[in-house]
């Protein structure tokens, strides 16, 4: 049996992948995600959890960190450098630019339809959304475009990612990001055939 284990950083991006993933993934295959409390927790599980789950036949293995304001290859880097050469298994690791909330705003269909008070006509055209990667902190930005959050003093990720993950588009997003992730999934799935 084939599993894929998905190694996160944060609760928030569970909820993105209990959706996305039964939509990639061929009947055959499961996945299990597990969710940390932050790049340090994140980065003990590779010392320990992620070298056992490697030597169980069938495994492949994604890991997800996010960018936040540090350089993306050193943050690759330093999680390459804890797994060392302990993961016997298959495996990717991404780094979500900056922040998972990009991935959110490269889809602003999926933030209307999720909260229909937003007009993603007015924001299409913004030279923001070119590279919705780029944006810093795209969590603060989300306070500020989706009326339902106008008043908040920060985004509720958990609650926020579960309302739009339905709505998700896969293959047209506008964060390269969310399409390197999608990518390199589908590529470890094509390693199984």
């Amino acid at each position: 049996m084939t599993i894929l284990h998905i190694f996160t950083e944060e609760p928030s991006i569970k909820n993105i992948f209990d959706v996305i993933l039964p939509k990639i993934l061929p009947d055959d295959i499961s996945f299990r995600i597990y969710p940390h409390q932050g790049k340090k927790d994140l980065e003990k599980a590779l010392k320990t959890t992620v070298p056992s789950i490697s030597k169980i036949p069938g495994s492949k293995i994604i890991i997800t960190c996010d960018q936040d304001k540090n350089d993306c290859k050193v943050v690759k880097l330093r999680l390459l450098d804890l797994l060392g050469n302990q993961c016997q298994c298959d495996f990717f690791v991404r780094i979500i630019c900056t922040e998972l909330e990009s991935w959110f705003l490269g889809d602003l269909q999926a933030i209307e339809k999720a909260f229909p008070r937003f007009k993603r006509h007015q924001y299409a055209g913004r030279i923001d959304f070119r590279d919705v990667d780029r944006i810093d902190k795209p969590s603060d930005y989300l306070l500020r475009i989706v009326p339902e959050y106008l008043k908040r003093e920060s985004l509720p990720k958990l609650e926020f990612s579960q309302k739009i993950a339905p709505y998700l588009d896969i293959e047209n997003n506008l964060s390269t990001s969310f399409n390197q992730t999608i990518q390199a999934i589908r590529k470890i799935i094509n390693k199984w055939d």
